[in-house]
């Protein structure tokens, strides 16, 4: 099981914008990538533990869609950006909440997390 956060951002986050956010969530962070599947990866440096794993980010479109998924109201197009850490490792899902939230600063927006 994961702890989920998805930022909804009203402009499309770039790369900068992207590694602004995991850099102010988590700068002690090793930062991987499976680009197959178009994964941002953060492990801990000291054991290699996995501490975030965030999509590539995907344009909704229709109206609404948004709110019927996470509950969230949001007025047009939005880019959804799902960032996912391991249920059971509190710093995890403090980085996942930090980065969501740093880049809806950076992009506009809204954030919404699974707990």
């Amino acid at each position: 099981m994961t702890f989920d956060t998805v930022a909804l951002c009203r402009d499309e986050p770039d790369a900068p914008a992207i590694l602004g956010a995991l850099v102010a969530a988590a700068s002690d962070l090793k930062v991987g990538t499976v680009e197959d599947a178009g994964l941002i990866q953060l492990f801990d440096p000291a054991d290699g533990r996995l501490v975030l794993t965030v999509e590539t980010s995907r344009l909704v479109q229709v109206p609404g869609e948004a709110e019927r998924l996470l509950g969230v109201p949001v007025d047009g197009p939005v880019w959804w950006v799902e960032s996912r850490a391991p249920h059971d490792d509190p710093r995890a899902a403090d980085v996942a909440r930090r980065f969501t939230a740093e880049l809806v600063a950076i992009t506009g927006g809204h954030t919404w997390a699974g707990r």
